[in-house]
């Protein structure tokens, strides 16, 4: 994929710079001067899923996802965010599964185990959770993590779980 080249590298820093600011209509005014032949650009389209993330317009964020993994199946973070707004949309059993049927096609992204985990956890299979954990751990997760998908989510799948959160750690 090449570059983005001025003046689109600067609306997308500047979109992600609202989102920094906690300003995600700032961001996508900004998300929105990037045309539309760059529109899914891996960077714009992680910066654009973000954007509906934070607005919790996860019907949105779904669909993103949704073409940016048929545009792009072998990229994870297309995989991740589509997971990931199944599981906000309550759709948890999907988001379990989008993942699971990609874990061989990323098998070194630490990422896709650490949600597996969280989806079981919080689905109730504890044990299962306990299993995708190990292997999160494994993968060397934990470790100065720096992704776009964790800085937004925060963890938050499972952070009201103190089990979890302590595994996690």
């Amino acid at each position: 994929m090449r570059e983005l080249d001025y003046p689109e590298k600067h609306y997308l820093s500047s979109a992600l710079g609202w989102l920094e600011l906690g300003d995600p209509i700032e961001a996508k005014s900004e998300a929105d001067r990037i045309s539309c032949v760059n529109g899914f650009h891996p960077e714009v389209f992680l910066v654009r899923w973000r954007i509906q993330a934070r607005l919790g317009q996860w019907e949105a964020a779904l669909d993103l996802a949704r073409i940016f993994t048929t545009m792009s199946p072998d990229r994870a973070t297309g995989w991740l965010c589509l997971s990931y707004s199944l599981f906000k949309l309550n759709r948890p059993m999907e988001a379990y599964f989008q993942l699971l049927h990609r874990i061989n096609s990323f098998p070194k992204v630490s990422a896709i185990p650490y949600f597996l985990a969280c989806y079981s956890w919080q689905m109730g299979d504890h044990k299962r959770a306990g299993q995708w954990l190990t292997t999160y751990k494994e993968l060397g997760g934990g470790k100065n993590i720096k992704s776009a998908i964790f800085d937004y989510t925060e963890f938050l799948l499972c952070s009201t779980s103190a089990s979890c959160r302590q595994d996690a750690s």
